[in-house]
């Protein structure tokens, strides 16, 4: 069995390197082979010492650091071997090798435990974990592979680190991300594989809780807060050809977003949107299809790093995120967004949280076929004329969202958040009222409220412009009831009534070449 740790060991003059390593180990833990590349200092410290400690860890950004940069840890000097423990350890064996070979290129050496030690208990692994690992070997090999295959294999990486990481594994991957970034930008990776030829990008809906300055300010405008939601989602393809060609949903929007990407001309490619939300309905569907594009041009160009290709990167080249930037920062991360707003000398609203709601509750989505919302010159116009938003109505929508909103949704709970959400919404809409005579979009947004209302689901509001409205429940099955009662209360069919999860990931895409290995479904 291999078992995945760090080392520590020491040169002659009494440096210690630090390094992560997965010795073969015997059942008992008594006996270690380890397999350190010939000329590496771990191969050279250990063939001159002939001692070593081994670490069982559960910090991923420890492994990560000591990967592929110098990292100091704090340590304590060994019992019995000439070397140092890591007191954040979970445990450690003190190793002494009796054997070694040299005929390949990696090294073995079999290693006797003279000493072992627990520093406390092991917390364990997850997904991200172990994620980070696999990124932290792929960092180390970065000399070795094409920078399009590193680039597509933490893509994958990502989505697990975000579904289930915690800050540290955040850290941990960007960390080495930007390792790989460097690399590639100065030319050490290895000789790039073929091209892609095929990229398939699927991303969810934006849910708009509402703007907390959105009329004039002499500080931040706009800011808020908004989810990811799974469904309607974004299905879209795009493949090399030897013409430009759109098939399906948005075809207009798509080649204006592939022309924008450009910068001057359409792109030999083919787009087919094999399934897209409504347009102009409130749920965010032209930053998501602009940025499924962007996304999906920036791969098979393949040039761009890891970081360029962030949404954050791509949304100025197709003119997105010039008011609100929940939908950009969604498209990266899912979840519960919260964005600061912009000023004028600011090209995107920064993110000020990413939060993940509970797997059990959903979203109620009812987009009415009769009505559509304020979108293009009309909205400019709209934004325009807005009288600036009172300090009170800022401090309230402020209060609502990082005292009610946040911290009821990190507490699980359900009431808390519900009646939160449903007044900043309301305080967010009054800010329009001018336009909208009234808090909501229309009479028909406001019947359909005020029947979830008294039918006890109280987490309700207009998602940006509307007219879609959202309502949160507790559960599946809360959810499939109300369904049913709201469509036979407003005569609605089954598509106009969604019953959709919390989006808890970015946007999934999938890299597709003739060379198996640039093949990446994350």
């Amino acid at each position: 069995m291999i078992l995945e740790g760090i080392l520590t060991t020491v040169d002659p003059s009494g440096e210690v390197n630090i390094s992560p390593l997965g010795p073969r180990v015997s059942e008992d833990l008594s006996q270690l082979t380890l397999r350190p590349f010939q000329g590496g200092r771990t191969f050279r410290n250990l063939l001159a010492s002939r001692q070593a400690v081994f670490h069982v860890v559960d910090d991923a950004e420890l492994l990560a650091r000591s990967a592929v940069g110098d990292v100091t840890p704090p340590m304590r000097p060994a019992k019995v071997v000439d070397g140092y423990i890591l007191t954040d350890a979970c445990r450690a064996f003190e190793l002494r090798v009796v054997h070694i070979d040299t005929n390949d290129q990696r090294s073995s050496m079999e290693a006797r435990v003279v000493r072992r030690e627990t520093l406390r208990d092991f917390y364990g692994w997850n997904r991200a974990k172990h994620a980070v690992v696999e990124a932290a070997i792929l960092a180390t090999r970065v000399q070795l592979l094409p920078a399009a295959e590193i680039r597509s294999r933490l893509e994958s990486l990502r989505v697990l680190v975000q579904k289930t990481g915690s800050a540290a594994e955040h850290r941990a991957l960007q960390f080495l991300e930007n390792y790989v970034v460097d690399a590639v930008r100065d030319g050490h990776t290895g000789p790039d594989s073929e091209a892609l030829d095929r990229v398939r990008v699927r991303t969810g809906a934006r849910v708009h809780f509402g703007l907390i300055t959105p009329g004039a300010s002499a500080g931040r405008r706009f800011g808020g807060a908004g989810l990811m939601v799974a469904e309607p989602g974004l299905d879209i393809e795009i493949e090399r050809s030897s013409v430009f060609e759109v098939e399906g949903l948005l075809r207009d929007r798509v080649a204006t977003f592939a022309t924008r990407y450009t910068g001057s001309s359409q792109p030999p490619v083919a787009i087919r949107i094999q399934q897209g939300p409504p347009d102009h309905v409130g749920l965010g569907t032209g930053t998501q299809l602009g940025l499924a594009v962007a996304a999906g041009l920036a791969h098979l160009d393949n040039t761009r790093s890891p970081k360029q290709l962030a949404a954050t990167e791509l949304a100025p080249l197709v003119g997105r995120g010039r008011r609100s930037a929940v939908g950009v920062h969604g498209f990266d991360t899912g979840g519960l967004i919260v964005e600061g707003g912009k000023t004028s000398a600011t090209s995107l609203a920064p993110l000020v949280g990413h939060y993940l709601l509970p797997p059990d509750w959903r979203v109620l989505l009812v987009i009415p076929k009769s009505e559509r919302g304020v979108a293009g010159a009309v909205e400019e116009g709209a934004f325009a004329t807005l009288e600036p938003t009172p300090d009170a109505v800022i401090d309230r929508l402020s209060r609502l969202l990082l005292l009610g909103i946040v911290p009821a949704a990190l507490d699980e709970d359900f009431n808390g958040f519900s009646e939160a959400v449903y007044e900043f919404g309301y305080c967010a809409g009054e800010c329009f009222a001018v336009h909208q005579h009234g808090p909501f979009a229309s009479p028909l947004v406001a019947h359909i409220i005020e029947f979830l209302r008294a039918e006890g689901v109280f987490g309700v509001g207009q998602s940006s412009w509307g007219p879609t409205v959202y309502a949160f429940v507790e559960n599946e099955a809360v959810g499939k009831n109300i369904a049913r009662r709201l469509c036979d209360r407003f005569t609605l069919t089954e598509d106009e009534v969604v019953l959709t999860a919390p989006l808890r990931h970015g946007a999934t895409i999938d890299r597709q070449s003739k060379s198996p290995s640039l093949h990446t479904l994350v």
